[in-house]
Parts: structure tokens; C-alpha cells; sequence
């Protein structure tokens, strides 16, 4: 009975401490952990995803000063289907109770006509929903961070620092454009673009629970010694996320075997093409493809600098799952059978 009642104590005390990540995979060696998608470009920009070779002699990927790069072609006019840049996709898939970690010294500027993202997306789009971490187009200020799911999901306006865009996380939601989903943004310019790039840059991190889906940013000034270093991570002391996506919406119908889309950068396409006006960039010129094509000296920072990346997991291994909900309510049945005695 003394060993029932220690188990759940320590199950309580498991619960109030909160989520306990543990570091699942580091990226490193970085390439070797992608496959290159080489496919049309499903956003419809005008761009030319390369393999893996290709990329490595263009200088599209590099390892620079221990920084990776991975950027876009911007010495040439470009040609259809479009400029030459990368998509990477993780090999690995991953599931509910999942924190993933990024350290950033630089991300796209972001030039008129460039799209660029940092987002993960389950099987059989949307069914398997999709979440935003990072993105933005067209000259764009601040971050926005988006949840693309089918129906019955909608998101509540507290609990996060940003500004609520949208709501509802249905790609085909009434009263919002298509595809918008539920979207937050940023409230502080740093965290993205050339203002990202000029303090230095940062970490994102984004933790996936069957409760909500939450990102942080922390400025290059404001990240901890050792933080990606650390073989653990618990998120309840991190303070008021960016965007934290909860409400009426079950997390874990919706979002399932993520992958990693790991900073692509597209141009024109669905977005960029829709904001060209209101962003100013019409001004350069008519058309959003043929300022891309022609212009490749606009798109020198439009690349990412990854310092590290992890995902950390609160999954457990069969040989540490002596405490678990299942063993506390057996414990508490057993002792109820035994006061009732």
C-alpha cells in the first residue's frame, strides 16, 4: 500500500510540473536528415525546386562558419517554371507530444515576390492539418503563424501575445478566404524578416499536445546559455507564447504524422501573387513573375541561417513506463477495494 500511495504522489507531482520534452533527434549532420522534394510546387509559385546535387553545386546549400544555408539561385534571370530554390521535407514523421526547436541567426528578408516558410503538414492534406511556425511574403513585417485543418476546428482570442487574424482553422471556413485557417500575428517586428536578421536572430520553438499547439520566440539577446544544448525542455516556464492555437477543435482528430517542410522559399504562387499590390511591391513592377524572373539581385537574402535544430519528445521507452495513468488508477482502485474492507 506504501508503494501505491508513493506512485501517486509522484504522479501528481509528474502532472504538476508539467510537460517533460526529452531531446528525440538533433539534426546533425543537417542534410541527412531531408529528402529534397522536387515536385511542383502545390502553392503554385513560380519556382524550380532542385535535388540535392543540384542544390550543393549551386551553392543552395552550404555549410557556412558552422551555419547551414540553404537559400535560392540570385545570379540569374530566371526561367519556367521559375527560380531555382530548395524544399526539404524530414524523413522522419511525428506525432502528438512533440517540441520542436530551432536556432535561427537568419531567415529571407523578405524581398518583393518571395514566400518563405517554416511549417510542418500531416498526410492526406488537410485532413492531417497543417501548422505555420513561420511565414510571410512580400516585403511582410511580422511573423504569422497558421493552423490549416478541415472542419470543426476554431481557435479561442487568449492566451498568447499575438493579434488573432482568423479564427477558423478550416481551409474552406465561410467569412474567411479560402485557405486562411486560423491564423495569429506577431505583434513584434523582430521576430521576422530583415528586423529578425538585424538583432542577431533567434530560437522558435513550436510544442504539438493533444491539447493545443503553442510557438515562442526568444531574440538572439533573451536565449538562455546552453538552451539548445539541453537534453530536456519544459515549456510551462517559457511564459506567454506568440500564438497558442486552442479551443473548440480536437487537436489529435486533426493533426497527425507531421512532417517537416523545413524552410522552403517559393515566390509569387498563392500568396505572394494575392498580396502584391497592397504590399506595395506593384510599384517595381505589373506582375509578381516577371519581377522574380528578372531581378536576381533582390534575392541574395533570401536564404535561412540554421544555427541547430531538435526535436524533443515526451514519449517514453516501454523499459521507464512504470509510471503512468494506467498504473496510478490501479494503485487507487486496489486502495479504494482496501478502505472499503
Amino acid at each position: 500500500m506504501l508503494e501505491c500511495t508513493l506512485l501517486v504522489i509522484l504522479m501528481l507531482l509528474a502532472r504538476a510540473t508539467g510537460a517533460d520534452y526529452r531531446l528525440a533527434q538533433r539534426f546533425n549532420p543537417f542534410l541527412e536528415q531531408f529528402d529534397f522534394d522536387t515536385g511542383s510546387d502545390p502553392t503554385n509559385g513560380y519556382v524550380d525546386y532542385v535535388d540535392k546535387k543540384t542544390a550543393i553545386e549551386l551553392g543552395l546549400v552550404k555549410l557556412v562558419n558552422g551555419t547551414f544555408h540553404i537559400g535560392v539561385e540570385h545570379k540569374n534571370a530566371a526561367l519556367p517554371p521559375g527560380r531555382k530554390s530548395v524544399r526539404l521535407t524530414s524523413k522522419k514523421a511525428y506525432s502528438t507530444g512533440t517540441l520542436v526547436v530551432v536556432d535561427l541567426s537568419h531567415m529571407p528578408g523578405v524581398a518583393c515576390g518571395s514566400w518563405p516558410a517554416f511549417w510542418t503538414v500531416g498526410e492526406g492534406w488537410p485532413s492531417g492539418g497543417e501548422i505555420d511556425i513561420i511565414e510571410g511574403a512580400n516585403r511582410a513585417l511580422y511573423n504569422q503563424m497558421t493552423l490549416h485543418t478541415g472542419n470543426n476546428c476554431t481557435i479561442d482570442s487568449t492566451g498568447f501575445s499575438g493579434n488573432l487574424l482568423t479564427s477558423n482553422c478550416d481551409v474552406d471556413a465561410a467569412g474567411q478566404s479560402r485557405n486562411a485557417g486560423c491564423g495569429i500575428e506577431a505583434g513584434s517586428a523582430n521576430s521576422f524578416g530583415s528586423q529578425f536578421n538585424s538583432i542577431g536572430g533567434g530560437i522558435y520553438a513550436m510544442e504539438w499536445t493533444s491539447n493545443g499547439i503553442a510557438i515562442w520566440f526568444f531574440p538572439r539577446y533573451q536565449i538562455p546559455t546552453g538552451f539548445m544544448s539541453r537534453p530536456s525542455h519544459d515549456p510551462d516556464g517559457w511564459g506567454e507564447p506568440l500564438a497558442r492555437f486552442q479551443g473548440d477543435c480536437q487537436i489529435a482528430q486533426h493533426f497527425h504524422k507531421q512532417k517537416i517542410k523545413i524552410f522552403d522559399i517559393t515566390f509569387c504562387g498563392d500568396l505572394a501573387t494575392a498580396t502584391w499590390s497592397d504590399s506595395g511591391c506593384q510599384s517595381f513592377s505589373e506582375e509578381c513573375e516577371s519581377y522574380v524572373a528578372g531581378n536576381p539581385d533582390s534575392f541574395s537574402e533570401e536564404y535561412w541561417g540554421v544555427v541547430s535544430l531538435n526535436v524533443y519528445s515526451t514519449q517514453r521507452s516501454t523499459a521507464s513506463t512504470s509510471l503512468t495513468p494506467s498504473s496510478a488508477a490501479t494503485c487507487i482502485a486496489h486502495q479504494r477495494r482496501g478502505d472499503a474492507e
